[in-house]
């Protein structure tokens, strides 16, 4: 069975982080409200990805977890490694013609090779592309219908796979709140973030961000 536990355990880390990064940014620069924004959405897909798997609808957590992915990953890009017209395109009032121009924006290869020589993006680097690398296949083939979905329904979801994308979920969402943390300026508070990891050892992956 599943350890029903993992579930209210990583609502109570989540309103741990929000209470470290319950703070404002740094400055109102449209860069660093992008990849602040981009952080929150990180977090609540978090928590939309943990109510979908709760209720056995793991197809569609999946496809979410997919998307907190990239958009921790934007984040991280957004502040280290976009361009002032990557961000002005991102940030601009949504229309016909700025939501064209926001399509061509790099994709998760070129965001992950842009940030990977970024001495202070080296930890989430880490984090993500080790994520990448494990998971980025079997993720799309949720988000496209394909495979792996399709198999899943016919033979059913390994608990191990479950508990494993729920600890993956919840290393995603620190990633999101110790960029937040950059994002407000405050000296050390990352630091507040560390104790959570042991503290939540049994709902984060043995490799944990921060420890």
């Amino acid at each position: 069975m599943i350890d029903h536990e993992i579930f209210p355990r990583s609502e109570l880390l989540l309103q741990n982080l929000i209470e470290v990064i319950d703070r404002p940014p740094y400055d109102n620069s449209a860069r660093i409200a992008v990849s602040g924004n981009l952080c929150q959405m990180s977090i609540e897909h978090s928590a939309a990805f943990r109510s979908l798997a709760e209720n056995r609808m793991f197809a569609s957590s999946f496809v979410v977890l997919r998307a907190q992915f990239e958009t921790t990953l934007r984040a991280v890009w957004a502040l280290y490694a976009a361009t002032d017209n990557h961000i002005s395109r991102i940030s601009a009032r949504l229309a016909e013609d700025t939501e064209q121009s926001a399509k061509n924006l790099p994709q998760v290869h070129d965001m992950l090779a842009a940030i990977a020589g970024i001495p202070h993006a080296k930890e989430p680097y880490d984090a993500l592309s080790e994520f990448k690398d494990s998971a980025w296949r079997a993720l799309n083939s949720y988000t496209h219908g394909g495979i792996h979905p399709l198999s899943r329904m016919a033979d059913g979801y390994p608990l191990e796979l479950i508990t494993a994308n729920v600890k993956i979920s919840n290393a995603l969402a620190i990633v999101a709140a110790m960029q937040f943390c950059v994002l407000t300026g405050i000296n050390g508070l990352q630091k507040q973030l560390v104790p959570l990891n042991e503290r939540f050892h049994d709902c984060l992956p043995d490799h944990r961000v921060g420890a």
